[in-house]
């Protein structure tokens, strides 16, 4: 129980393997909002939210592993996104913005 099957069938031998499949929709989805995060002139935000979508796309692996049925790809690593990407253009920005007036530097 691999997760591998084969079958035989009139062109030879083909070999499919279950995995996990990402559609093409959500990486629009995922660019626009990296897309988003770059017009902010910011790179903070744009790895934030790069960032975001890596964790939220292993969050949803995760899941998928314990719940063993068929999630979508969107709704986690969105949301995890949008935060990284309002708490890093509202909070960090700002703040990184004041330190560096301040020559007060981390």
């Amino acid at each position: 129980s691999s997760g591998i099957t084969q079958s035989t069938g009139s062109s030879g031998i083909n070999a499919e393997y279950g995995g996990v499949k990402l559609g093409l929709g959500d990486f629009i989805f995922y660019s626009v909002l990296v897309g988003k995060a770059a017009t902010a002139d910011d790179w903070n935000t744009v790895m934030a939210c790069f960032f975001a979508i890596l964790i939220g796309m292993c969050l949803t692996l995760l899941i998928l592993a314990v719940v063993k049925r068929a999630l979508p790809a969107l709704p986690i690593s969105i949301f995890v996104g949008i935060i990284f990407f309002v708490g890093t253009r509202f909070c960090i920005k700002p703040f990184c913005d004041r330190l560096a007036i301040g020559q007060v530097y981390i």
